[in-house]
């Protein structure tokens, strides 16, 4: 598969996630076959890998405002997360032990 561009990457020790082709993909550093993690009804953004390499936090419309979602790195079910109802809401990091996302939203 050939892709036509890689957006918003995000590495964390041996694996990178990006966006292309509407959904987010992983593949490791080292390089190799890319793998879809998303199957998402809207274009996700600024995903972020958690510290352990588990998770990834992102932003998607899935339900019309942006909100904030996490997905297994190995693939899975998608989990959202916030329920703001505002514009803007998007992760912005991880605490240091991979078990909470933070996140901004504009009021």
């Amino acid at each position: 598969m050939s892709f036509g561009h890689f957006q918003e990457p995000t590495v964390n020790v041996n694996t990178i996630v990006f966006v292309t082709d509407d959904d987010l993909w992983r593949v490791d550093l080292s390089g190799g076959r890319a793998e879809r993690l998303s199957h998402c009804r809207s274009i996700p953004g600024k995903p972020k890998l958690s510290p352990d390499g588990h998770w990834v936090a992102f932003m998607a419309r899935e339900e019309g405002t942006p909100e904030v979602y996490i997905i297994p790195t190995q693939g899975g079910e998608m989990k959202r997360l916030t329920y703001t109802g505002l514009p803007g809401a998007f992760p912005v990091g991880w605490s240091p032990d991979s078990r909470e996302v933070i996140f901004k939203s504009q009021a």
